[in-house]
């Protein structure tokens, strides 16, 4: 489970890697030239990697979360951006090819309304019974409507995330780091990502 350290990557770039990494990676596997991706709960850690690598493939990336991260997820490669305080990106004119849902809490027919015809949906973090009604429900929704609904079960381990890593000592992808707190700040550090001021991912240091 572990990987050396690149030289070019401070610790704490390094330690924003791994399990980040390793969700945008593999959420956003199936992104092509000209798909219509949407990313939500885009301007976190995950979030800005997948934007980011979706991008660099030449695909259309809409960003959604909450309305002080809509610059950020601009800055980091989103064509298009949305506030979820103002608007419900299921209810699109335009539905999307792939869709990774990093904060999932809508119903499963929300979800297959908002992809096209073959599209993918999946997603990661959410509560317990929205991730039940996707792991039960949607399998069964998808096929009777030609999508694909499920939850994305991330692989960890370097094999992973490396290649992530070699983007980012490249210059190819960016890291962003909000704020970097001290292990006595842990409940500070909770709190920022909580509350959804966190643009990028937060670091904890060990002195």
């Amino acid at each position: 489970m572990l990987a050396d350290k690149p030289a070019g990557l401070t610790f704490a770039e390094a330690s924003t890697i791994p399990q980040a990494g390793a969700i945008a990676l593999q959420g956003v596997r199936t992104a092509v030239a000209g798909s219509r991706v949407l990313i939500n709960g885009a301007g976190g850690g995950s979030g800005s990697f997948a934007i980011q690598l979706c991008a660099q493939l030449g695909a259309h990336v809409t960003g959604v979360d909450n309305a002080a991260k809509q610059e950020f997820m601009r800055s980091v490669g989103a064509d298009d951006v949305i506030d979820y305080g103002r608007q419900d990106f299921t209810r699109t004119r335009q539905p999307y090819d792939l869709i990774l849902d990093l904060v999932a809490h809508r119903s499963v027919f929300a979800y297959r309304r908002a992809l096209a015809p073959g599209g993918r949906y999946r997603c990661v973090g959410a509560s317990v019974g929205t991730l039940l009604r996707v792991l039960t429900v949607g399998p069964v929704v998808g096929r009777l409507s030609g999508r694909s609904i499920g939850v994305l079960a991330v692989k960890q381990g370097p094999a992973h995330f490396e290649p992530l890593t070699e983007m980012c000592v490249a210059g190819r992808v960016q890291i962003h780091i909000d704020r970097a707190f001290t292990l006595d700040e842990v409940p500070a550090a909770l709190a920022r990502v909580g509350e959804g001021r966190a643009l990028g991912k937060v670091v904890v240091g060990v002195a």
